[in-house]
């Protein structure tokens, strides 16, 4: 084998060695949407937390959700499910952003009642928090109502629950 051969084949197994670590690194970090980020209404809703690079934000390595992410898949789930206009799309984003920012801080709440993640929360504070989490729930819907078509809603909650 010629000299040449040699260096094109020794280039070629280090840029291959480079892409697979590369690789591997994402499936270590959750790479995409972030570890076990599910898209869409299943599985675990929330990222990693961790931005893509060029984002020009440092690494987060806890499991906080991205709002802005969050409020844009589900408004892009709506979009394609209910067939939404224009103007429904413009304001079922700004609902979706609402919430999301709303279960942000029921996200920080949680945390900070299970000393983050480490201590189970008491009684009190659990029946608190569900209660505050189902009245926005029935907010977000009834907000939902006003943009939606009655049809639209009704497919809405249906594909909500699968």
């Amino acid at each position: 084998m010629s000299v040449t051969k040699k260096i094109l084949a020794a280039l070629l197994m280090g840029a291959g060695l480079l892409i697979c670590s590369t690789k591997e690194a994402d499936a270590q970090y959750g790479g995409g949407y972030g570890g076990g980020y599910g898209g869409g209404y299943g599985g675990r809703r929330f990222g990693s937390g961790i931005p893509q690079a060029g984002q020009g934000e440092e690494r987060k390595r806890d499991n906080t959700p991205d709002p802005e992410k969050i409020a844009e898949e589900e408004t892009r789930w709506m979009t394609k499910k209910l067939s939404l206009n224009e103007d429904q799309q413009m304001k079922v984003e700004d609902i979706n952003i609402k919430y999301a920012f709303q279960r942000l801080d029921m996200y920080e709440a949680i945390k900070k009642a299970t000393n983050n993640g480490t201590t189970p929360p008491s009684d009190e504070v659990r029946i608190k928090l569900r209660e505050k989490m189902q009245k926005m729930k029935a907010d977000k819907d009834n907000d939902f109502k006003a943009v939606l078509t009655p049809e639209q809603y009704e497919i809405y909650l249906k594909k909500r629950k699968d």
